[in-house]
């Protein structure tokens, strides 16, 4: 992908090749860990805290943190959570591996709209909803792809960010599909008018990109080592080796 600030008021048009995360083979390797045992009453997939750049799933002294820079609008993404959402959550499940899913917006304004509302709910909601997303990706992408006409550019282009947002929350018709899985319509509305959310959402963005760790979407990390995300067959392969076994 551009460097992110890219995008921020990019044209229309879904740059769907941008997003393809970087990385190179890391070698890691670790004995056996033991499982860890969540508190009593509840699990580790359901212990859900909001950190400084995203969400974390788990144990939050796991021994092997699993990190995913991802776009909601990124296939990609999409395809890598419909392969690893059942097998990560059962390592997740042991104590052993933590998931931090960090937004990254790696096509702009396009995925502002989706993060603010998968935000709406709490943090104990926030995997639900980016699963969601990421399943019912192309049904919800798709409608800007076909519907668009000479008037949407016109008012696209006129608008300012906060109409900008709201254009690709409305051509991706997504309060309404936030709505059915238990977002109120006010809440949504509200969200999607968040200023301070809004811009944390692009500096953060900002700022990865500046680090240069993080090109594209999706971006695995396993302790802070930067893992090639071309599976996810590969990924559980370096948690394998690094003891989530």
């Amino acid at each position: 992908m551009r460097n992110t600030a890219i995008a921020l008021t990019s044209a229309l048009a879904l740059a769907l090749t941008a997003c393809g995360g970087g990385g190179g083979e890391a070698s890691l390797k670790g004995e056996p860990i033991a499982a860890v045992k969540a508190p009593e009453g509840s699990s580790w997939t359901s212990t859900i805290a909001k950190t400084e750049r995203g969400y974390l799933m788990g144990n939050p002294d796991a021994k092997l943190k699993f990190v995913e820079y991802a776009a909601v609008t990124c296939p990609g993404c999409a395809q890598f959570h419909r392969d690893s959402d059942k097998e990560l959550k059962a390592m997740v499940e042991t104590g052993v591996v933590s998931f931090e899913l960090r937004p990254f917006l790696v096509h702009g304004l396009q995925d502002v709209a989706g993060f603010s509302l998968a935000k709406c709910n709490g943090p104990e909601a926030f995997f639900g909803l980016t699963g969601r997303l990421f399943d019912d990706q192309m049904s919800w992408l798709g409608k800007l792809q076909t519907g668009l006409t000479e008037a949407d550019q016109r008012a696209y282009e006129a608008a300012d960010m906060k109409g900008k947002i709201n254009f690709f929350a409305a051509k991706f018709e997504l309060v309404d599909f936030v709505k059915q899985l238990g977002v109120s319509e006010d809440a949504a509305k509200a969200c999607l008018a968040d200023d301070k959310a809004r811009e944390e959402l692009i500096a953060q963005t900002e700022r990865i990109s500046e680090e240069g760790k993080v090109t594209g979407t999706p971006t695995v990390m396993i302790n802070d080592v930067v893992v090639n995300p071309a599976s996810w067959n590969v990924v559980k392969n370096s948690l394998q080796q690094a003891g989530a076994r």
